[in-house]
């Protein structure tokens, strides 16, 4: 027999030490968490800017103060911008231009407010809480939605026989912000019929005036076609109120109606 033959064995292999060079890492600062009240040597954005007398470290107070009222008024004259833009003639590319423009100046003014309200000074955020204060002050009434009213009879063209006019409310479930409230009026304008729509983000309602024009045996203006026009939109809608206004005296209130018929014109 052959005998077999191994192979001799690996010498032992030596690795030689590693060695990390030791890491240094500079002290943080401890983060301020309670307010002071200095007036000078305070960075405003940016470390390098800072105010060096007191003085100017107001008037910086006051122009951010002004950048906060202006930007309350800007949020709250969305839904009149919104309107507008609904009804204008622009193309659809100037108008989200119009929007996009909004939306950037708007957003980056309320980064620039917080940033500075975490300043933890007491004399800035308090002209930023001010400031806030003082856009809804010039620029709380454009938050309240349109109010409308029934035309009255000096309104109407003499030539034109009087119209029956009658009044609808609608529950709209389903609207977040102004462009819901744009996006639904605009469809209930839409309707064959209806003269006037306004809608209340806050109620969560709409109100509809519609003209089934004169003469008598007059049917109800369109319920299931507002209804149907709203749910296109992507909210539900119910109808609450189905009333009538006569042409000769539409300084009344609308008398309620049960069914769907409105009543004739005088």
């Amino acid at each position: 027999r052959r005998s077999r033959v191994y192979p001799p064995p690996m010498p032992p292999m030596h690795m030689p030490p590693m060695h990390m060079p030791p890491m240094h890492m500079p002290p943080m600062a401890p983060m301020v968490m309670s307010f002071g009240a200095a007036t000078s040597g305070v960075p405003f954005l940016f470390s390098s800017w800072k105010p060096a007398t007191p003085a100017a470290f107001f008037f910086a107070c006051a122009l951010t103060m002004a950048a906060a009222a202006a930007l309350e008024v800007a949020l709250r004259a969305l839904p009149h911008l919104e309107r507008r833009l609904a009804r204008g003639g622009r193309r659809l590319a100037h108008r989200n231009l119009l929007r996009a423009a909004h939306t950037v100046a708007t957003t980056g003014l309320s980064y620039a407010l917080m940033l500075l309200a975490m300043s933890f000074n007491v004399y800035i955020f308090a002209a930023v809480i001010l400031g806030f204060g003082l856009g809804a002050l010039f620029a709380g009434h454009l938050h309240e939605p349109p109010k409308t009213r029934p035309p009255r009879l000096a309104e109407m063209d003499s030539a034109n026989p009087p119209t029956c006019e009658q009044l609808s409310v609608l529950r709209v479930s389903g609207m977040t912000c102004a462009a819901c409230v744009v996006a639904v009026e605009v469809a209930l304008r839409s309707v064959a019929g209806v003269t006037a729509a306004a809608v209340d983000l806050e109620a969560g309602s709409a109100t509809v005036l519609s003209s089934s024009g004169g003469g008598g045996g007059l049917s109800a203006p369109p319920i299931t076609q507002m209804l149907d026009a709203v749910e296109k939109t992507g909210r539900t809608a119910s109808a609450v109120v189905v009333g009538a206004a006569f042409g000769p005296s539409l300084g009344h209130e609308p008398v309620g109606m049960p069914t769907g018929r409105a009543a004739c014109c005088r």
